[in-house]
C-alpha cells in the first residue's frame, strides 16, 4: 500500500511537474498529514519532497534546453520555476554553470 502511493505520487509529481505543487498536495495524494508525509518521503526517497521536485524540474529543463529554441525564462516558467534568478541559483548549483552555458555546450547546432 506504501509503494503504491509513492507510485501515484510520482507519477503525479511527473506529470504536473509544471504546476505549482505543494507538499500539502503530496500529502493529500497520499492521505497522510503534511508532517507525516515529508518524514514517509524522505525515508522511502533519501531526499526530501521538495528537493526530489526541485531536482526534477532542473532535468527537464536541462533537456528543454538542448532541445527547445524556448528563452530560459519560459523554460524556468514551463518547468515550474516562478523565479528566474531562484531557477538560475538551482541550475548553476546542479549543473555547475549557468542555463546559457549549459544550452552553449549542448545544443545542436
Amino acid at each position: 500500500k506504501s509503494r503504491e502511493r509513492m507510485k501515484r505520487l510520482l507519477e503525479y509529481m511527473e506529470e504536473h511537474y509544471g504546476e505549482r505543487i505543494t507538499v500539502e498536495d503530496g500529502a493529500q495524494l497520499c492521505f497522510y498529514s503534511n508532517s507525516h508525509f515529508m518524514k514517509y518521503f524522505k525515508n522511502t526517497m533519501g531526499t526530501s519532497f521538495i528537493d526530489y521536485l526541485n531536482e526534477y524540474r532542473l532535468t527537464m529543463a536541462s533537456r528543454l534546453l538542448i532541445s527547445s529554441d524556448s528563452s530560459v525564462l519560459d523554460i524556468a516558467a514551463e518547468v515550474g520555476f516562478d523565479n528566474l534568478s531562484y531557477f538560475n541559483r538551482s541550475f548553476k548549483k546542479r549543473f555547475q554553470q549557468t542555463p546559457r552555458e549549459y544550452r552553449k555546450r549542448y545544443a545542436q547546432p
